[in-house]
């Protein structure tokens, strides 16, 4: 399945000018449901494992068994900062992650950002956040979902 995508944007990480030029992944999508709908389809378990994979734990200490995508193995996901149905503030894989959802008119905002990765990491990490938002699009579009094949050849476009 061919799908339009959008790039997410590499920026400058200005919070963390102690380690060096790294940079964070900004990424902005929209969709024309409800927050309420977009915020579960991105949280709630039932949902995340019909696009994403199985999630299991508790506590804000989850582990995510992806379905297909980069990763085969177990992710683990801590939450830090969650205040429904706004912003969720997570560690993924050790990662810091920021997804920040807001409602005008009938339109929800998306917005993802993967904080501090190296310039040389953007290539690799890029693709892979672009891929599950384009996942978590075809899910609330009741799309097929598209598969990690396609997005490897991306890595050039996140310069």
């Amino acid at each position: 399945m061919t799908m339009m995508s959008m790039l997410g944007e590499v920026r400058p990480e200005h919070d963390r000018a102690a380690d060096g030029d790294l940079v964070l992944l900004h990424y902005l999508r929209s969709f024309r449901k409800p927050v309420l709908e977009v915020w579960s389809a991105a949280t709630d378990r039932g949902q995340l494992g019909r696009w994403l994979g199985a999630v299991s734990g508790g506590n804000g200490n989850l582990t995510i068994e992806p379905m297909d995508g980069p990763v085969s193995s177990p992710i683990a996901v801590r939450v830090g900062h969650c205040q429904a149905p706004h912003e969720l503030i997570a560690h993924v894989g050790g990662c810091l992650l920021e997804l920040r959802m807001t409602q005008v008119g009938v339109v929800t905002n998306v917005e993802l950002i993967r904080r501090h990765v190296s310039p040389d990491e953007a290539r690799v990490v890029g693709p892979r956040w672009q891929y599950l938002l384009d996942r978590l699009t075809a899910y609330l579009e009741y799309q097929p979902l598209p598969r990690w094949a396609d997005y490897p050849k991306r890595a050039d476009e996140y310069r």
